[in-house]
């Protein structure tokens, strides 16, 4: 498992903190006056034309409480693929939960899985490896554009095939990015969960110590015969879909984040830029990097079938969940929040204190191309 390459101190320091003391909890700002309106050259840019041609449905999957069915949509934009978390019961509700950055849809799974398990239609749209390629560095801008038309013609098709009406978003790391910049321009994805997300993407790509990224440049500038500053010149100069232009057109009064402390992955100071960018959504600090923050979840099991996780909790799926009830007004507080509640209490107070003396919160994020 990929988290266990930190070090066994991060793992210990995490460990420790969990059970000491939990995590912290940010409030919205109380000075919030609302997110930015929309432009219709944004809608125009992100215009989804004829939105879908078609589609075909499989159901792949039977479980007691929803049946997984496998949508192909046909459009101008290339074939979309979901997975629909389909519940015996009518809703009018859907999650929308945004994978990581193509490969496996494991993470993905588990939430749309933990979700639909507890009463919500959910659905993955499915990424492919485009943007991964090296060879596709001058169609950045294009393929980020064409993800977010494929994301509201998504929108399009459960409106109009299933009565939806009203969605929530859930997106861990790229996901999360995703998430701050689809539900930016489209305002049907009114209740957002982003986990270990951040903004700036040509920063992100400089500053990350992801190998995988860090390769990927290496790569681009080794066969493109450019310096390094000419290959974030390039992104910074060219990329527009991107959380700095895009989510302080989110409510944060809709809005909840994860970030993780010890991040350098998607390093905090993106995560915190992000969290100002949207207006100061409740935001919960975990005391993890990128990989450990693992350890608030279930996705994991040791031994694989095991009856829990790697630890006995799952905090960050049961926060968000907790959220969309709230969100959607299908229920109050749930009682087993309170251990987690109780544990945060004390430096949630210290930091509300701090909040309190603050002026009014600028919804922050560079001026959109098209304004």
């Amino acid at each position: 498992m990929r988290f266990l390459r930190s070090s066994w101190p991060q793992i210990l320091i995490t460990l420790s903190t969990i059970i000491l003391s939990g995590c912290i909890t940010t409030r919205v700002n109380q000075n919030y006056s609302g997110p930015r309106p929309r432009t219709a050259e944004m809608e125009q840019y992100y215009s989804t034309g004829r939105s879908y041609l078609g589609s075909t449905r499989e159901t792949i999957k039977q479980t007691n409480n929803y049946q997984i069915e496998r949508l192909l949509i046909q459009t101008d934009q290339g074939e979309i693929k979901i997975d629909y978390y389909k519940r015996p019961e009518i809703s009018n509700k859907l999650i929308f939960v945004f994978p990581l950055l193509g490969g496996s849809n494991l993470i993905a799974d588990h939430f749309a899985e933990y979700f639909a398990d507890r009463g919500y239609e959910t659905a993955i749209v499915f990424r492919n490896d485009d943007f991964k390629r090296p060879e596709n560095f001058e169609k950045l801008e294009v393929l980020l554009r064409q993800g977010v038309i494929r994301d509201r013609i998504a929108i399009d098709y459960f409106e109009r095939e299933f009565g939806k009406s009203e969605f929530g978003t859930f997106g861990i790391s790229r996901g999360a990015i995703n998430v701050a910049i689809t539900a930016g321009v489209d305002p049907r994805l009114k209740y957002n969960v982003m986990a270990m997300g951040g903004t700036d993407l040509p920063q992100l790509f400089r500053d990350t110590t992801q190998k995988r990224l860090r390769k990927y440049t290496d790569t681009v500038v080794a066969t493109r015969g450019l310096s390094r500053q000419q290959f974030f010149t390039f992104l910074e100069n060219t990329i527009r879909t991107d959380p700095k232009y895009l989510a302080h057109y989110m409510d944060a009064r809709n809005s909840l984040m994860f970030l993780s402390a010890f991040d350098t992955t998607v390093p905090i100071k993106y995560g915190i830029a992000l969290k100002q960018e949207i207006g100061d959504p409740k935001t919960v600090f975990l005391a993890a990097d990128h990989y450990t923050s693992i350890l608030y979840t279930q996705i994991f099991k040791l031994p694989p079938k095991a009856p829990f996780g790697i630890l006995p909790f799952d905090f960050i799926e049961s926060e968000a969940l907790d959220f969309f009830k709230r969100s959607f007004k299908e229920g109050n507080f749930d009682i087993r929040q309170l251990p987690f509640t109780l544990l945060q209490l004390p430096l949630n107070l210290v930091v509300d204190m701090y909040n309190s003396f603050t002026d009014g919160v600028d919804t922050g994020g560079a001026a959109p191309p098209w304004d």
